[in-house]
């Protein structure tokens, strides 16, 4: 298993043959949610009362303002993409499974994100490309996971009978 900072071993994009099941990609920074960067995105995107202040009713199942599961997704995949999805030759999303929120993000907090290589084969109907799955998790400074998905990528092959002529 492989351990990755930001930038990939070496200045070239990471190709498919690059990439094994179990190597890792650490963001080498934190996104920060601040009161008013909550705010603000739930205002345009996700407008529940318990994402645009404090005052919320006795059904809330939050004590106060807490961000958008949306913000945590996007802010960590800004992380993600410099961690991985930046590095690598990616050519698109099949899509994402299992997104998860596991704890509240609320103002004052930092995330970071860890992307790990979890399963690749290549493609059946063209040469040119793999599938390499990779689960994203956004932490907090304990290690807690606050939000996990899985994005079933699709990364160029370098190999032999992949080059366009």
């Amino acid at each position: 298993m492989n351990d990755h900072g930001s930038e990939p071993p070496g200045s070239d994009v990471l190709t498919y043959e690059d990439l094994s099941v179990g190597d890792r990609f650490e963001a080498d920074r934190t996104v920060a949610f601040s009161r008013e960067d909550i705010v603000d995105f739930a205002a345009d995107y996700d407008p529940q009362p318990f994402h645009l202040g404090d005052d919320v009713d006795g059904a809330s199942p939050f004590d106060g303002l807490v961000a958008s599961g949306l913000h945590s997704y996007c802010a960590c995949n800004r992380l993600a993409t410099e961690a991985f999805f930046g590095h690598v030759a990616f050519l698109g999303g099949r899509g994402v499974d299992d997104l998860r929120w596991h704890r509240p993000v609320e103002p004052g907090d930092a995330l970071t994100v860890g992307v790990e290589v979890v399963e690749k084969r290549p493609s059946e109907s063209d040469p040119r490309r793999g599938y390499v799955d990779v689960d994203v998790t956004g932490r907090t400074p304990d290690g807690d996971p606050a939000v996990t998905w899985r994005v079933l990528g699709m990364i160029r092959r370098s190999g032999p009978g992949t080059s366009e002529a």
